[in-house]
């Protein structure tokens, strides 16, 4: 299911299987660092999600700022099946748009098998 957000943030994803990129918008949040704040200096944080258990099908890249939410977008949004980072860190991934329920956290070993409910991710 879709649901519409408000839309201020572009994140940047890339398809494992073409290596082409593209940008979608992710909502706002309240906690949203300002252009002019520490945290938009620090670097960006990725994640390859699956839309299959076992790190398996066309997988891309979703890349945002530390200790930022940020939306998985409509065509990831519950469709996030495994997930792993290729270095070393941590990015969380939230069951809601705005970083609230449930959540793991995903390092480099990742989690093979990740239920439909994945909205939004969190790079530490």
């Amino acid at each position: 299911m879709s649901v519409r957000r408000p839309l201020s943030t572009l994140v940047a994803v890339t398809t494992a299987a073409t290596g082409l990129a593209f940008a979608i918008a992710a909502p706002a949040t309240a906690n949203a660092p300002s252009s002019h704040s520490p945290a938009t200096a620090k670097a960006a944080g990725s994640i390859h999600v699956y839309p299959l258990t076992g790190f398996n099908g066309p997988g891309a890249w979703l890349q945002g700022n530390v200790n930022q939410c940020t939306y998985v977008g409509d065509d990831w949004n519950d469709k996030v099946r495994s997930a792993r980072l290729e270095r070393e860190g941590q990015v969380e991934l939230w069951e809601n748009y705005n970083c609230t329920g449930y959540s793991i956290t995903v390092d480099r070993t990742g989690y093979n098998s990740i239920g439909t409910w994945v909205s939004a991710f969190r790079p530490r």
